[in-house]
């Protein structure tokens, strides 16, 4: 597969002799067509390295290239040892999206003592994961504060006005008693900061850099954020200015989004996150920042000038 073109351009030139497009593709692997023009034009720095190997491995399959062959080519062309192998992650990832019944069909061949070890490798792999799965959603669901987090709804599909800002007056205009009561299944503590996040620092006219992205979602909306160093995040939602609290590299906090969610930063750069699984896009915002996200999967990251 040696060619004088790079190989993400040989996979477009295989897909357009096809007839196949982006949107079929998209259609059937529920990949953002930006994510695979992004694949098809050799930029392989707008997603992490597992989801860009995850997409990759499903683009090949629709268009019937051999991704074993493009991984290897991935490697060489980000200059990293290649990888014998995908992850436990990758690999139940993509056999549940890539498993057809001729695959099945082969079973039938193996030796009954391999079935049987085959069987017992899967299962204990899925118990792991399971497991995995309920301790990460008892440490991820969390209030936005120390206080109760209110589970309300957004009546309707308001569109987003600039990033970071909670005007002084609509917090006026909302009487408490017009507020409604607050309700969680469960409260985590988080561990709170000395630093303030005061609203002057996030007003309009101190935007220096804005994004706004809209991702095609099925409700409901769940933000999952992380960081690469420790950083100071204070929410605001509904009108409620939440406690700010320490982001250290070693968690994640999650969110379901069911009314227009503020997080206010000190370093916004240093963020990472995804909704439903579908990572944000920061670009190049940094320093003192806000990642602004609606019901409807439509999301902002904003800089602001620094203090």
């Amino acid at each position: 597969m040696e060619q004088s073109e790079p190989f993400y351009h040989d996979l477009k030139q295989l897909r357009v002799a096809q007839g196949i497009t982006l949107e079929d593709i998209s259609a059937h692997t529920r990949i953002n067509t930006r994510f695979l023009e992004a694949l098809e034009q050799g930029d392989f720095t707008i997603l992490p390295k597992t989801y860009i190997r995850l997409f990759l491995r499903s683009y090949c399959q629709e268009i019937g290239s051999d991704f074993v062959e493009v991984a290897k080519q991935l490697e060489e062309f980000m200059g990293e040892p290649p990888e014998e192998s995908l992850s436990v992650q990758e690999e139940l990832t993509a056999a549940t999206v890539t498993a057809k019944p001729a695959d099945v069909s082969r079973l039938g061949g193996r030796a009954p003592a391999r079935l049987r070890q085959d069987f017992v490798t899967g299962s204990a792999i899925f118990l792991f994961l399971v497991l995995i799965i309920i301790f990460a959603r008892r440490a991820y669901q969390e209030p936005l504060s120390a206080e109760p987090a209110p589970i309300v709804s957004v009546a309707d599909d308001t569109p987003l006005s600039r990033p970071g800002v909670v005007p002084p007056a609509r917090l006026a205009e909302t009487p408490p008693a017009a507020r409604r009561p607050a309700t969680v299944s469960r409260q985590v503590v988080p561990v709170e900061s000395s630093i303030e996040l005061p609203d002057r620092l996030f007003s309009e006219d101190r935007i220096i850099e804005n994004l706004q992205e809209r991702v095609r979602l099925t409700p409901p909306v769940r933000l999952t954020l992380m960081a690469r160093d420790n950083v100071v995040i204070q929410p605001v939602s509904g009108g409620r200015i939440g406690a700010a609290f320490n982001l250290t590299v070693a968690e994640a906090r999650q969110w379901t989004i069911q009314e227009e969610l503020i997080l206010r930063t000190t370093h916004i750069n240093l963020l990472r996150g995804d909704l439903n699984g579908v990572p944000i896009n920061f670009g190049e915002a940094t320093g003192l920042g806000t990642l602004r996200v609606s019901p409807t999967g439509v999301y902002e990251v904003s800089a602001y000038l620094p203090q």
